[in-house]
């Protein structure tokens, strides 16, 4: 195995974490199925780890500069900590075919609702006073999507934020990294018998916590707008050709 491309993936994950609060899971599941050709199984388990690493150390590093809500985060983690539990348990009864599918048709979901704007269109929000039920329920729906397909969610946890909470994207962003670290956390208890490659764990997270602490320190001064549109395009061409690659052997 070479060492740059665990290395380049992960510079890649921390990149995505810190620009747009998810995306991690969107590029480790494919680059260690068909690239390191490692397990489907194998490979979901692993992006929680690197997830999990990498949003806890952004979240961290977003709430010491005020930019995380860690009663939001802690209300919307633990609304999903035991959903995302029994997805982890759900998910190894399943195929790895039939994940494989599942998540790439949720990526292509994603790629649509980004490129349309739909997901973290909204520079600032003004404060709203939801019922707390919402959030218990999108919570709860993203811990157990975290748990069987080890996406961290960041990309609906980010809107959620918005539109229920009221909450400024900037901050919505660095509250996602925490509810990504409780949800991901909480998903590797029901992995705790995988036979994970601790070398090559070490090698992305290598790339990738630096890069997440440079991009969590100089996101603001990013234009989101154009990195959301080229990243939707980029996981679409990869969403299709997980299935191709799938479906048609």
């Amino acid at each position: 195995m070479s060492i740059a491309a665990p290395i380049l993936i992960g510079c890649i994950v921390g990149l995505l974490l810190g620009f747009l609060g998810g995306g991690g899971a969107i590029m480790i599941v494919p680059a260690m199925v068909y690239i390191l050709h490692a397990d489907e199984h194998v490979a979901l388990a692993t992006a929680l780890i690197i997830v999990a690493v990498n949003a806890a150390i952004g979240g961290v590093l977003a709430w010491r500069d005020r930019r995380a809500d860690m009663p939001t985060a802690l209300l919307f983690g633990a609304s999903g900590m035991m959903t995302a539990y029994g997805g982890a348990l759900i998910s190894k009864q399943i195929p790895g075919s039939y994940l494989i599918v599942a998540f790439s048709v949720l990526l292509l979901v994603i790629a649509l609702l980004m490129y349309r704007g739909t997901i973290g269109n909204a520079a600032e929000s003004v404060p709203v006073h939801r019922p707390r039920w919402q959030i218990v329920v999108v919570g709860a729906v993203v811990g157990l999507v975290t748990g069987i397909l080890g996406v961290g969610g960041g990309f609906v946890i980010v809107p959620a934020m918005v539109l229920l909470v009221g909450m400024p994207m900037r901050k919505a962003v660095g509250t996602s990294l925490l509810v990504i670290t409780i949800n991901s956390v909480a998903s590797l208890l029901g992995h705790l018998d995988t036979a994970f490659d601790w070398t090559l764990i070490a090698l992305l997270l290598g790339g990738a916590i630096p890069a997440m602490t440079v991009a969590n320190r100089f996101g603001g001064a990013i234009d989101q707008k154009k990195i959301r549109r080229g990243f939707a395009i980029f996981v679409t061409c990869v969403a299709c050709f997980m299935l191709a690659e799938t479906l048609l052997h």
